[in-house]
């Protein structure tokens, strides 16, 4: 009864770590492939800049001021993109910690809830043990008196004759 007990635990718990196995390998996933977009997204946006950057050489003296501001908002936009692939990450790592902390504390939970019912039945079993060991020991306490009783009315009875 326990190891059937312990097997469906440990089916639930294997099941509730492929689950939550699952759920980290899709959502770092989406993470690589959001990643490796944003790479993408962040090389063509460089060779964009480079070539502009070639073109305003050959305008440097038209069009400096054009290109000042044009690199400072680059540099803006990378620096923006990445506080929000920084936070964005930081969130799903804060996010995932929060899932593992409470599948930990719902497994030690169910784990002592398991040992108070097996701490509850051993003790149970051991109270039954001893009242049956009673009940025999006053049976045969009385079946001995019963034996003595009649073994002594027989040689009182012997005797007699």
């Amino acid at each position: 009864m326990h190891k059937a007990a312990d097997m469906r635990l440990q089916q639930a718990l294997e099941s509730e770590q492929q689950a939550r196995r699952d759920a980290e390998a899709k959502v770092l996933k989406t993470f690589d492939e959001r990643t490796a977009l944003l790479r993408e997204e962040i090389a063509r946006e460089g060779r964009s800049r480079a070539e502009a950057e070639a073109a305003l050489r050959r305008y440097v003296d038209v069009d400096i001021p054009k290109l000042y501001e044009s690199l400072r908002e680059e540099a803006q936009s990378r620096e923006t993109m990445e506080d929000r692939i920084v936070r964005r990450a930081s969130e799903e790592i804060a996010r995932l910690q929060e899932a593992i902390l409470t599948e930990k504390k719902a497994r030690e939970d169910t784990e002592e809830a398991l040992l108070r019912m097996m701490e509850d039945t051993v003790a149970k079993m051991r109270a039954e043990i001893a009242q049956e060991r009673a009940d025999r020991e006053t049976t045969e306490e009385t079946l001995l008196k019963l034996l003595e009783e009649t073994c002594n009315k027989l040689n009182a009875a012997s005797q007699v004759l």
